[in-house]
């Protein structure tokens, strides 16, 4: 059965629903720039996986925290992909429900994710990835 227009956006909100899309488009092309035009210049990346990995306890902050994201992904995985598969939208958030593949150590890995951004004036302000944990 197909899916209502308005499932899981009730308000109509397309342009957080765009500014979202541009970013995970972005970082799959590795598009830097892209990425730095769609979240403000403070946004704070709660992206956990990651930083944890990096040996990181605080999130990465503003285009500066992007950058550098950026590189402990390109240190730690040889592959990384977000697929991000289910959007819903309320007045100043998105939540994005999919999973990650990647390899790691020369490990697959398949994991189920959430992500929750805040956007204001087309840009995000914050995200905040939440590991759901192994998927079969």
């Amino acid at each position: 059965m197909a899916r209502p227009d308005y499932y899981g956006n009730p308000a109509g909100l397309t342009e957080e629903i765009e500014t979202v899309r541009a970013l995970y488009d972005a970082f799959e092309r590795r598009d830097v720039d892209a990425m730095l035009a769609a979240i403000s210049d403070d946004c704070e990346l709660f992206l956990e996986g990651t930083a944890r990995l990096a040996g990181r306890s605080e999130p990465y902050r503003g285009h500066a925290g992007l950058r550098e994201y950026l590189a402990d992904v390109e240190r730690l995985w040889e592959e990384l992909v977000l697929h991000a598969t289910d959007y819903r939208a309320v007045p100043g958030s998105v939540i994005v429900m999919g999973h990650i593949t990647g390899r790691r150590e020369g490990l697959d890995v398949r994991r189920a994710s959430v992500w929750t951004w805040k956007v204001t004036a087309g840009r995000a302000t914050s995200v905040k990835a939440a590991d759901l944990g192994d998927m079969a």
